[in-house]
């Protein structure tokens, strides 16, 4: 009689185990080239979000880009120039003028004027932001 020594793996039994392996390895592989995708994504946001929020404070504090230069040939309260390093964003400023209607109230009332401000990249909108400003 032979005793039997099944102490070892077979062959198959670890060629098995590298494919499973294999698949669960590759799964995961799939998965880091989309986590940096969303990154770069989310770090652009980011980026454009604080530029737009920088400009809204800017252009409260001195409304000089608000200038004919700046302006969008053909329309009323469009303007477009770059923010950021290198110029590489677009800025987009809708600037809404809405009348006072107290003006001739005996109350003190201030005008509010409506501020859009979009920043795109490569034509693509990316953030924007509102805001008012006090008409002078």
């Amino acid at each position: 009689m032979r005793a039997n020594n099944e102490n070892g793996m077979t062959l198959v039994e670890i060629l098995a185990a590298l494919v499973i392996l294999g698949i669960v390895f590759i799964s995961f592989m799939t998965i880091f080239p989309q986590m940096n995708n969303f990154n770069n994504k989310t770090e652009t946001k980011l980026v454009s979000m604080n530029l737009a929020k920088k400009e809204l404070q800017e252009i409260k504090k001195d409304s000089s880009k608000l200038s004919e230069e700046n302006k969008v040939e053909g329309t009323a309260n469009l303007y477009k120039y770059s923010i950021g390093e290198k110029n590489q964003y677009e800025c987009e400023v809708e600037y809404t003028e809405t009348p006072d209607l107290n003006k001739n109230s005996s109350d003190k009332s201030v005008a509010l004027n409506k501020i859009q401000i979009s920043v795109k990249k490569d034509g693509k909108l990316i953030s924007e932001t509102f805001g008012y400003l006090v008409s002078e």
